[in-house]
């Protein structure tokens, strides 16, 4: 018998085609990206994440506008976010007018205003004085500034800021380049190269990116809350303490060139953006405190003097009267303080380098200080800290902003001055009440409570001895410590409570202190009046009536312009805006009876007797005799 032995073969596995690999591996490609799409969608759906879109429509009370999203400053803070910055409540028209010009500021803390309210930010004070000298344009400033940002923030803001037809933008930034959040030395830090914290920015932008940034930075968190203490929610530690992730950058050391170059860069980039779009940048010198601010870590070196032995030999200088030498040396000191919260003065030496390349214009800001200080020290003359201004070197910021754009030919090559009111008159009508003040030293009694003007390890006792001695008081600790309500409602408040005491010369305080922090909202400026009205300061009423009716024309506002003028028997003057209030009021017993009446003294009597006829049959118990 034969025995065959079948031999088993395996089928053969089909080939695929080249064209089938070439769609097999594409697929595998665009898996991925197809599924993170996917995700993208699902959490835009569930809306996962805040808009965090720079500008957004305002509410609808004031639909014709935009204003900067309070949520902005979460593409910056993702550790310390219950300390989040917001920007300044300014507005500017949906729909450019064409008489318009609209100014963008950027910048960081001092910008925005700190200690103070929006009011006293120098972009409101610019604003205003713009206004008076080109009161046929239509001014619009646009403050995008925010507490503990710095360059990087600025870079970020410009595509979405040149999208809104700028005519010009105004910096005044860099004292924050170190620690501020993405500086080489934050705690909100990721990274100490550009190209990451830029790309880092641009992919915020996205849900499923913040998805993962909020999952690490909560991991950050929890770790800061075993390791150290919260350092997102510590009650007594200021957003300056917390923000510092490295306190010793001595001069010249690795990470302090990293922060020069850092802000150089990012400065570049930002004129280089704006010269592409034809927008002129109008760039300011930084000031610090440099005499009655000793450096906060002094630290020698083999080939430097530390901080706190120079600062020493600046006070013998100026003791000496050796003042020029004084200044350089108390510069000197400032610049080798190891904790970089003042910027060294090679910052300015980078504004002016940077300007000169795009041959722009340099707001020579420290002759403004200097000039208005002591032998040229500035101090705490007009700082309130370490380099935050005080009231008056605010106003000086203005000042100094205004001069250079008028020297530099900004809105117009020749100025008309005719209706520039002196530097002095400004400060004297300016919206500030005890409030503003009192919410402002509060607020630097408890940042100089805290690190880095007290040790580290102490608590803060800023408020300790603070004993509200009156009502003001007890509403700035109301809106500073208990944070139950807002400046401007304080401000509110406060002004209802003066007006049932009768306390109309504080009731008019309060309101314009008001207008001057939300220019938008007209109803301040009618109150404002109101309690000028009747204090029989009937001109000075007119004149913010007419104010407002530059913001926006209402019903209101008209009447009472017209009344105020009948009350001063300017009839005729007076005619025109009843009738338009009346258009807006047209069920207004008040106003149809004195337009009847202002008809009758100037001989159109026939209109004068229908307005009075129809006031009789739908009002007849208004009709006065």
């Amino acid at each position: 018998m034969e025995l065959v032995v079948k031999s088993e073969h395996k089928p053969q596995q089909p080939q695929l085609s080249p064209w089938k690999k070439r769609v097999f591996r594409i697929v595998l490609l665009l898996l991925p990206v197809v599924l993170l799409a996917i995700l993208e969608l699902m959490l835009r759906c569930f809306k996962y994440g805040e808009n965090l879109d720079l500008f957004i429509s305002a509410p609808e009370k004031v639909s014709d506008y935009k204003m900067c999203n309070l949520n902005v400053g979460r593409r910056f803070f993702h550790v310390l976010q219950s300390s989040l910055p917001v920007v300044p409540k300014d507005l500017i028209l949906k729909k450019k007018p064409e008489n318009g010009y609209r100014i963008f500021v950027l910048g960081e803390s001092t910008a925005a205003g700190f200690p103070y309210g929006n009011n006293v930010m120098f972009s409101r004070i610019l604003n205003r004085r713009l206004a008076d000298v080109f009161p046929e344009r239509h001014i619009e400033i646009m403050n995008t500034a925010m507490t503990a940002v710095n360059s990087y923030a600025l870079l970020d803001f410009m595509d979405e800021i040149l999208a809104h037809e700028p005519d010009a933008i105004l910096i005044y930034s860099g004292h924050n380049e170190f620690y501020g959040a993405m500086g080489v030395a934050s705690m909100e830090s990721v990274g100490k190269y550009r190209w990451v914290v830029n790309t880092f920015l641009k992919l915020t932008r996205f849900r499923t990116f913040l998805l993962v940034r909020d999952f690490v930075g909560q991991i950050r968190r929890w770790i800061g809350k075993m390791v150290h203490k919260d350092i997102a929610t510590a009650y007594t530690e200021t957003l300056m303490e917390r923000i510092v992730a490295d306190q010793s950058i001595v001069y010249g050391s690795r990470l302090y060139e990293l922060g020069k170059r850092q802000f150089e860069a990012n400065l570049r980039a930002i004129y280089k953006k704006a010269k592409d779009r034809g927008v002129p940048v109008l760039v300011s010198e930084l000031v610090n405190n440099v005499r009655d601010q000793a450096p906060f870590v002094s630290q020698a070196t083999d080939s430097l003097l530390s901080a706190l032995e120079v600062y020493r030999l600046a006070q013998s200088l100026e003791a000496e009267k050796k003042y020029t030498e004084a200044k350089h040396t108390y510069e000197r000191a400032k610049d080798l303080d190891a904790l970089r919260f003042r910027a060294p003065e090679e910052f300015n030496d980078i504004i002016h380098r940077v300007a000169d390349e795009f041959s722009a214009p340099v707001v020579p800001m420290k002759s403004y200080f200097e000039k208005a200080s002591p032998n040229g020290l500035v101090g705490d003359n007009l700082m309130t800290d370490h380099l935050h201004p005080n009231i008056e070197g605010y106003f000086l910021m203005a000042n100094a902003f205004f001069d250079a754009m008028h020297d530099n030919g900004f809105i117009a090559a020749t100025w008309d001055l005719t209706n520039a009111k002196p530097d002095s008159v400004y400060p004297k009508e300016w919206g500030l009440s005890k409030l503003d003040t009192v919410y402002a030293e509060l607020g630097i009694r408890i940042l100089k409570g805290g690190w880095p003007f007290q040790p580290k390890s102490a608590p803060n006792r800023a408020l300790e001895e603070f004993h509200p001695k009156n009502e003001v008081d007890s509403m700035a600790v109301a809106v500073l410590v208990k944070n139950v309500l807002n400046l401007e409602s304080a401000h509110l408040e406060l002004a209802v409570r003066y007006t049932r005491q009768g306390l109309y010369p504080l009731v008019f305080k309060e309101y314009r202190s008001l207008y001057h922090t939300i220019p938008s909202e007209v109803v301040f400026y009618e109150r404002a009046a109101e309690a000028l009205r009747r204090m029989k300061k009937f001109d000075e009423a007119l004149s913010i009536l007419f104010q407002a009716r530059k913001v926006r024309e209402t019903g209101t506002v008209n009447k009472m312009i017209g009344l105020i003028l009948l009350q001063g028997e300017k009839v005729a003057e007076a005619i025109p805006y009843l009738e338009k209030a009346l258009i807006s009021l047209p069920n207004d017993p008040l106003l149809m009876q004195n337009l009847g009446s202002a008809y009758m003294k100037t001989g159109r009597v026939e209109e004068g007797m229908n307005l009075l006829v129809q006031l009789q049959q739908t009002h007849p118990q208004d009709l006065r005799n």
